[in-house]
């Protein structure tokens, strides 16, 4: 009877420990597989947010998914009336500029003060390229530039033919977009004196801005000038 009892332990233990082990084998594939499906929804959750929320088929827009991004001033170049120069530029983080003019037929140039109000206002113009392929100028956080992604035509807002502005290529127009390793976004004379103020950073009464990307620099560039007159910025924006 006692080996018979024995017995009878010794199958039930082996049986309680075999369930055992097949409910802790069970127990870890669940959680092996709990923990691969949370991976996997995270790695495609941040792919989804990578990818551009338009569809993308032409040149234009290949080149503007390469720049989604914030883009920095980093350096002014302006000529203004028949022989000023002036050149502004970032380098290490650290903002200088210098002027130039002609006198008794000799450039001579001379160093420009910048005080802490114009740092601020050069750090912040920047640039943005959202995952919809919209490109933003901003002035401190401020919206002042808006173009919607097109991929024919850059936002054409002016009341002239391109040719009639001198710093304009000539056959410039709205189907326009690539012109040698140009971009071309926006060629505009309607911005308001608000906006253009905010922009003209050195003051010299612009009143047609261009926005460009200069694919061989890798660069956007803010082009502000005067339309009939001389006057003329360069304003460098780079990652």
């Amino acid at each position: 009877m006692f080996r018979i009892s024995l017995t009878c332990c010794i199958l039930f233990l082996f049986f309680a420990c075999g369930n055992h082990e097949d409910s802790v084998q069970t127990e870890v594939k669940e959680t092996v597989k709990k923990t691969q499906n949370t991976s996997s929804n995270v790695d495609s959750a941040a792919l989804t947010e990578a990818l551009p929320a338009v569809t993308v088929k032409g040149k234009k827009g290949k080149v503007l998914l390469s720049c989604i991004g914030n883009y920095q001033l980093t350096a002014i170049e302006a000529s203004v009336g028949a022989n000023g120069m002036f050149d502004y530029i970032k380098e290490s983080g650290v903002w200088s500029a210098t002027g130039s003019a002609i006198s008794d037929g000799m450039r001579e140039s001379y160093t420009i003060n910048l005080d802490k109000k114009n740092i601020s206002e050069l750090n912040g113009l920047s640039i943005e390229i959202d995952n919809n392929l919209n490109v933003r100028v901003f002035v401190n956080e401020e919206p002042i530039i808006e173009i919607p992604y097109s991929e024919n035509q850059l936002l054409f807002e002016l009341k002239n033919n391109g040719k009639d502005y001198i710093p304009l290529p000539e056959k410039l127009e709205r189907s326009t977009t690539f012109s040698g390793f140009y971009l071309y976004l926006m060629a505009s004379d309607r911005l308001t004196n608000r906006k253009m103020n905010k922009l003209d950073l050195l003051d010299l009464n612009t009143d047609v801005a261009l926005l460009r990307y200069n694919q061989k620099e890798a660069q956007f560039e803010l082009n502000l000038f005067q339309g009939e007159c001389c006057d003329n910025s360069l304003y460098i924006f780079k990652k």
